[in-house]
């Protein structure tokens, strides 16, 4: 995760890391939901995110309600 400011001039980097296996699109929505987090934590405000996952950036988008996994993890970022 990478932080810049408006003028897109670096401004905070975090890693993170998970052990267990799992799909890449359920891997995205973890990511989304910790930089949420992460943003949250910080007290930012008016945060642009860019994702390169159409289908993390479809599900937030929509209202469409999912029971599976990736659907639950959506949800907790909403």
């Amino acid at each position: 995760m990478c932080i810049c400011d408006d003028a897109e001039d670096f401004g905070l980097a975090k890693t993170y890391w998970f052990s267990p296996l799992c799909d890449v699109d359920i891997g995205e929505g973890v990511s989304f939901h910790t930089t949420l987090e992460w943003t949250s934590y910080l007290q930012f405000d008016n945060v642009d995110f860019a994702l390169d996952s159409k289908k993390v950036v479809d599900a937030f988008r929509t209202c469409v309600e999912d029971s599976c996994e990736f659907g639950c993890i959506i949800l907790a970022c909403r």
